[in-house]
């Protein structure tokens, strides 16, 4: 009898559809934040194991809050070291042979760390899925560029990318090559148990009720160019403007010389908070979200901006220009002071029964294209449609796929030595 109950769970595990997820490190940033959701919604689809992969080990003082992460999802990392590490090529190589996975989705750097176990691997074959999540200069070195167009001409790989401009971008990078596209998604914002708290902080910062709350969501780098958004509420301060700008991000190695040199020139209307956990509390108490960065993929706190109805005051740069359309929010011409400046004055003229229209229709845009659970069926589909070796040219348009079920039972987090 209890030989018949072991085959009959052996039977029941190989059941299950066994996803991977790998990221370089479960940093404070939108592709991080977008992967986290990710495999939170993937774990509730009925007979799913999702395991989340960090190459480098946990901090809890540099990443995300573990408890973010569904007790579904087992979450393992790897112990890289920084720098060159050879031993995490054979360290993943030995974690895909024993998990057995159906699906390896990979993102940012950890992509081409997955390469010689791809090549190694032949008794289990596995669908191979990497998302570009940045326009493809960017979104990684040059030699694994180079790398990436081999293996996703031969098929072995497939790209994805999450907005138009960086399809356009893969598109150029990657000739001859098939890339879909399947925008990013994000979990709509709600309130936290902290959301009064985060109220009354942001209204002690407030000249009086009518000042208005700019948020800005952003690691703190040259890429997000906070600079720019500083110099522009420095001549808001000189002319006498009602309004503040709150930047909430967190700042690492390098970039913290650029945070010294930001925080000594800001004008009093100005906040550096820092990260925070809690960013859908700052989103529900601000009056309109800004980005003035120098290029972007997609950024999952516009998702979350629009999720809340808060107006976007933006650059035009990588997915942004595909969004912040004039129906929906406000476009610079630049990325420079002068336009820039002209975007949040637009803003800031702008009557309140308009805004209300702009964000009524920024939470309909949201619902429509950009939750969560959409962007997880996409991807869902595209796991049991692409097969390794085989080009795909579209994806399938029915809803035969399970959506999510709101259920979660216990689980564990692990690491991998």
């Amino acid at each position: 009898m209890l030989l018949k109950q072991t085959k009959l769970i052996d039977i029941m595990e190989k059941k299950k559809f066994r996803i991977v997820q790998m990221l370089p490190a479960l940093g404070w940033g939108g592709a991080q934040v977008f992967c986290l959701q990710l495999c939170n919604e993937l774990a509730k689809y009925p007979d799913y194991d999702v395991t989340l992969v960090s190459m480098y080990h946990y901090n809890p003082n540099m990443h995300l809050p573990v408890d973010m992460l569904d007790k579904k999802v087992q979450f393992v990392t790897l112990g890289k070291r920084k720098g060159t590490d050879p031993r995490i090529f054979l360290r993943i190589y030995k974690l895909l042979k024993k998990l057995k996975p159906d699906v390896v989705h990979t993102h940012l750097h950890s992509g081409y760390y997955c390469f010689l176990a791809y090549l190694l691997i032949k008794d289990n074959v596995f669908n191979k899925i990497h998302t570009l999540h940045n326009l493809a200069k960017h979104d990684a070195p040059r030699h694994g560029r180079m790398a990436f167009k081999y293996f996703f001409r031969e098929g072995i790989i497939q790209p994805v990318s999450i907005s138009d401009e960086v399809h356009k971008s893969a598109l150029d990078e990657y000739a001859n090559c098939n890339i879909i596209q399947i925008n990013n998604g994000s979990y709509e914002v709600k309130r936290s148990p902290a959301f009064e708290e985060v109220k009354t902080a942001i209204q002690r910062l407030k000249k009086n009720d009518a000042t208005k709350v700019i948020i800005n969501v952003a690691r703190i780098s040259k890429q997000k160019n906070q600079q720019l958004l500083i110099d522009c509420m420095r001549i808001y301060e000189q002319e006498g403007e009602n309004v503040i700008a709150i930047i909430l991000g967190d700042c690492v190695g390098e970039d913290k010389k650029l945070y010294n040199s930001l925080i000594a020139q800001k004008p009093n209307n100005v906040h550096f908070l820092g990260k925070v956990k809690n960013v859908s509390d700052y989103l529900l108490n601000a009056d309109a979200f800004s980005l003035s960065s120098i290029f972007e993929g997609l950024p999952i706190s516009l998702l979350e901006a629009l999720s809340a109805g808060v107006v976007p005051v933006c650059t035009p740069v990588g997915g942004l220009v595909n969004i912040v359309t004039e129906d929906i929010g406000f476009l610079s011409e630049g990325v420079n002071c002068e336009s820039f400046y002209n975007a949040l004055k637009a803003w800031l003229k702008t009557t309140p029964e308009h805004l209300k229209e702009l964000s009524n229709n920024a939470k309909e845009l949201y619902h429509k294209e950009f939750s969560m659970e959409t962007c997880a069926a996409k991807y869902n589909k595209l796991y049991h449609t692409y097969s390794a070796g085989y080009k795909i040219h579209h994806l399938p348009n029915d809803n035969s796929m399970p959506l999510s079920l709101p259920q979660t039972t216990e689980g564990y987090t692990a690491q991998a030595d």
